[in-house]
């Protein structure tokens, strides 16, 4: 290991800037060479550095875009220290060696993330002097020390501490390395950025072409957030990484109690999150209760007057399935609520959802040391940022990338038969509708309008078949006391034969809606009349594989 003896200093971030080159000037006698607002800053602490321009003997060009792009910038940090010809060829041309390069970017992410921000703008925040700086010291690794965040500030001088100004091979490994992931990062930022201008710029006036989510290449980064205990099973890892263009989504929870997320609960999370989404839009001022096992709702209900209803409805559905499920809440948490979860029903809870919990709430709910409980605050209102990205899911060797099914839940309302619905029992068809949206493929659910609001009576899930998921329904809504008499039911499935339809209506299901669409329609919609049921049709698919 060499000490350190001359330092390449030009960031825009200054944080925590002077404190480290005065201690590299002071402690280790290193000659700082900088350039624009960070030789001001230097200058103003009255710490001695030599201007890049002189150094080089190049004034800057054109508005400063041209500053450190010279041979004895860029040979100092090129040239092979070990290597004779390079040796030969930096005393040939009067090249001194550069050992460390202080460089952080231009933030380009941020600035674009403003609305008013101009093409123009844009351009002009694409750094080109950081990065070549930081790549080319980040490719001498074995001599060269590159620092491009400056959180590394205190570990670079610590180790410089222990080793006479010098600086371990495998620090300056693990900040090139770093390096290499900031440059994958700020390209992939840029090339998506120009790729969704050119997009909304050319594009616009013929729909059939969109290359705004789904360009020929999908250049995305991630950022590890968790380590998970393990992944769905014991044998396996996992992780939790967040898309580093998002702007909404999990990694805006603040977990505030209990055990660390499992990947499970991160998939149960999402899903139940994903829900709240969905009926929030139309009942942002009424109570959501979502319970969700398996990524799969096992009870919903909203409630127009109160939360402990709400909660008390979506329980009633399979009271017996929501034992160690993930519970979600479109509202403030209420102690009345927690009591009833906690210490009347005694239920166990993996993890509780709420925007927010009242101070007596969250002290019940503290007293479950496993139970996690986590804050979701503003992100329901965030639902279009939510979905700005699209939905990419993993395929061996490759992945499926989709947009997310947000758009709204009915596309086109028609009423097919002679029996005609009322407006309860429209809102409670489509309510049971959202809800089979998210219980998998292939999916019905039998719902129930009350004085305050409407509630789920029995869930099935993702079968192979339209009539066993109705009769799975219905066996789960009996199982649980739930007479299924003048209720609703919303299904997934297309209707080619009756035999959905009527497992339903020989309980007492007094409105059906589905998509439509089938080739048989017409003689499923004869059964329904024949059954002195309703029929509607949504125009919508909502399969959830």
């Amino acid at each position: 290991m060499q000490p350190i003896n001359r330092a390449l200093v030009s960031v825009f971030d200054k944080t925590g800037l002077v404190d480290f080159a005065r201690q590299l000037v002071e402690d280790f006698h290193i000659e700082l060479l900088s350039t624009g607002g960070t030789a001001r800053k230097l200058e103003e602490a009255g710490i001695p550095y030599t201007k890049v321009s002189d150094y080089t003997g190049s004034p800057e060009m054109f508005d400063g875009r041209v500053k450190t792009l010279h041979p004895r910038i860029h040979g100092g940090l090129l040239m092979r220290r070990d290597n004779p010809k390079d040796v030969s060829d930096a005393e040939k041309f009067n090249v001194q060696p550069i050992d460390l390069v202080v460089c952080n970017l231009y933030p380009f992410n941020e600035v674009i993330a403003k609305a008013e921000t101009s093409l123009e703008e844009a351009i002009e925040m694409i750094d080109i002097g950081g990065p070549t700086q930081i790549r080319a010291a980040a490719k001498s690794f074995p001599s060269v020390t590159v620092i491009s965040d400056p959180s590394k500030y205190d570990i670079v001088l610590q180790e410089m501490h222990a080793n006479k100004g010098a600086v371990s091979d495998k620090t300056r490994m693990e900040l090139a390395q770093q390096v290499f992931a900031t440059m994958a990062l700020y390209d992939a930022t840029i090339a998506n950025y120009l790729g969704r201008t050119y997009s909304e710029k050319y594009n616009s006036m013929d729909p059939s072409v969109d290359e705004t989510q789904f360009p020929e290449l999908l250049v995305k980064l991630y950022q590890k957030v968790q380590k998970c205990r393990y992944g769905e099973n014991w044998e396996q890892k996992g992780y939790y990484y967040r898309d580093t263009t998002a702007t909404a989504g999990l990694q805006n929870l603040t977990q505030l109690h209990g055990k660390a997320i499992s990947f499970n609960n991160w998939l149960d999370i999402d899903s139940c999150i994903q829900v709240l989404l969905d009926f929030d839009q139309d009942h942002s001022k009424h109570y959501v209760c979502s319970i969700f096992k398996h990524t799969t709702p096992n009870g919903l209900a909203v409630d127009y007057q109160s939360q402990l209803e709400a909660t008390k409805r979506a329980f009633s559905c399979d009271p017996l399935s929501a034992f160690g499920g993930i519970w979600g809440f479109n509202q403030r948490l209420t102690k009345e609520v927690a009591e009833y979860v906690i210490l009347e029903k005694k239920v166990f809870v993996e993890v509780l959802l709420a925007p927010s919990f009242d101070a007596d709430a969250l002290e019940i709910l503290k007293t479950k040391d496993n139970l996690r409980v986590v804050q979701f605050d503003d992100l329901l209102k965030k639902r279009e940022e939510c979905y700005d990205l699209p939905e990419i899911r993993s395929v061996v060797g490759g992945v499926l990338v989709q947009d997310y099914d947000w758009l709204p839940i009915i596309k086109q309302w028609e009423t097919k038969t002679e029996r005609n619905v009322t407006d309860r029992e429209k809102e409670a068809l489509i309510f049971a509708y959202r809800a089979c949206k998210w219980a998998k493929s292939n999916s019905a659910v039998f719902a129930r309008e009350y004085d305050t609001g409407v509630y789920t009576l029995g869930i099935g899930a993702g079968q192979q078949s339209r009539v066993h998921v109705v009769k799975l329904a219905i066996s789960k809504a009996e199982e649980f006391g739930h007479d299924l008499k003048d209720s609703v039911m919303g299904t997934d499935s297309f209707f080619p034969f009756p035999d959905g339809l009527v497992a339903a209506a020989e309980v007492g299901c007094k409105a059906i809606l589905n998509p439509g669409g089938s080739m048989r329609d017409n003689f499923v919609i004869e059964k329904a009349n024949e059954l002195k049921i309703s029929l509607a049709f949504c125009g919508k698919r909502v399969f959830r594989h």
